[in-house]
């Protein structure tokens, strides 16, 4: 996949997606770090500045990762950032992930319209045939947000982790581009 053009904005309603640089570090290091956004990770090793700025140069630089970081219209305030990653050329496919890491942007939709943005762009920029999302079980949030951001149920993996000391349940989510239907 080809890296993502650093100059590209993805504008919503309330939001806007950009490409994540290397400013964003020492943020994104904070964000996932933080109690709150780290249980619902399925990757929960701690995050330093160094392993950080490694995804950027060999996954995000690269094209492996497309991530952006997604920003409040109003006042251009991060929020939080979703990504696609596990690019499979020849399935037309790739997994989204998603997390906030401000609380005030927590229930008020930022997530579902960052999601879509997300689902858009990889239908109508980088036409894949499928997007795929892995979610937590009890992440009842992030569930919701995907059904509304347009994502399908397609499975449901009793006790299919091991995380904190206990088996955790996770759920796979689908949306298929609608122009391939």
């Amino acid at each position: 996949m080809e890296p993502l053009r650093k100059d590209l904005i993805l504008k919503g309603t309330y939001i806007y997606l950009r490409p994540i640089c290397v400013e964003d570090t020492e943020r994104v290091v904070r964000w996932r770090n933080d109690r709150n956004v780290v249980k619902n990770f399925i990757d929960r090793t701690p995050l330093s500045q160094e392993i950080h700025l490694d995804w950027l140069n060999n996954k995000v630089q690269k094209g492996c990762v497309h991530q952006f970081v997604v920003c409040r219209n109003i006042d251009k305030m991060p929020l939080g950032s979703v990504y696609l990653q596990n690019f499979e050329e020849k399935n037309k496919k790739a997994e989204e992930g998603i997390f906030l890491g401000e609380e005030q942007a927590y229930g008020k939709g930022v997530g579902t319209e960052a999601a879509k943005l997300m689902l858009n762009y990889a239908f109508e920029y980088l036409k894949l045939h499928k997007v795929l999302a892995r979610v937590l079980a009890y992440n009842q949030a992030s569930l919701r947000m995907h059904q509304k951001a347009g994502y399908v149920q397609e499975a449901y993996f009793k006790d299919e982790l091991f995380l904190d000391g206990k088996y955790e349940d996770l759920v796979f989510f689908g949306a298929i581009n609608p122009l391939d239907k």
